[in-house]
């Protein structure tokens, strides 16, 4: 079973009015257009965000979002940093002693079929751990020793993304096409931003892919 955990723990805290604002300031001459703005009604502001939906895009690249991604894969993490428009941080193999290991186990290896090559793969990584503290004890450092570690060991990160760019990710990575605990991830990520703003639903879910919305609220 997956440990994988997604928190939310940072975000455009303005962002509707944010959005609006910047959508519109080639439209308005006003000195205090951002004030005006957050004074429409909420009708008007989720017209104007359903309507945002098929427009230019850059304005999206001011509302940031801040995620903790624990106890996911290295491997899984050697793809999320290919999204060149973030920013991250991870724990430092380098630096932090890895005795005691834990790791992940891609769905496959749970099919009742698969018993026995979940078995190898379990010894397999028993036996890197018994190895990697052996080399601990014997006074090699974590930095040498990480060389053995395997791919799927466990890791933490923190990244943030702005709307658009997760909006970008979403188009691959909720494709049911898409490596199995990066689809679990970014789905985990989009709960987590609807939580607090359910209207950036759309924004993060593909025509193409998209389940029946959910009732929009600007709250």
């Amino acid at each position: 079973e997956s440990k994988m955990k997604v928190k939310l723990v940072n975000s455009t805290s303005d962002a509707v009015d944010l959005l609006l604002f910047t959508k519109n300031t080639r439209l308005m001459n006003d000195d205090d257009s951002y004030s005006k703005i957050s004074e429409w009604s909420e009708e008007k502001k989720q017209s104007e965000l359903d309507y945002m939906l098929n427009t230019i895009r850059s304005s999206w690249e001011f509302i940031d979002y801040t995620f903790d991604v624990r106890d996911v894969s290295r491997g899984f993490t050697h793809q999320f940093v290919r999204t060149r428009q973030a920013s991250y941080a991870q724990q430092s193999q380098r630096t932090v002693d890895m005795g005691g290991f834990s790791y992940y186990t891609p769905d496959r290896f749970y099919e009742p079929e698969n018993e026995y090559q979940k078995l190898i793969y379990d010894q397999a990584m028993e036996s890197i751990n018994m190895n990697y503290q052996q080399l601990r004890e014997l006074g090699i450092p974590a930095e040498d020793a990480r060389g053995i570690l395997p791919t799927n060991i466990h890791t933490n990160i923190v990244a943030k993304f702005n709307l658009r760019t997760l909006s970008e990710m979403a188009k691959s990575r909720l494709s049911p096409r898409a490596q199995g605990e990066y689809q679990q991830v970014f789905k985990l990520m989009v709960k987590e931003v609807v939580k607090i703003h359910p209207w950036a639903e759309p924004f993060l879910t593909p025509k193409e892919w998209s389940a029946p919305s959910m009732s929009k609220s600007l709250n």
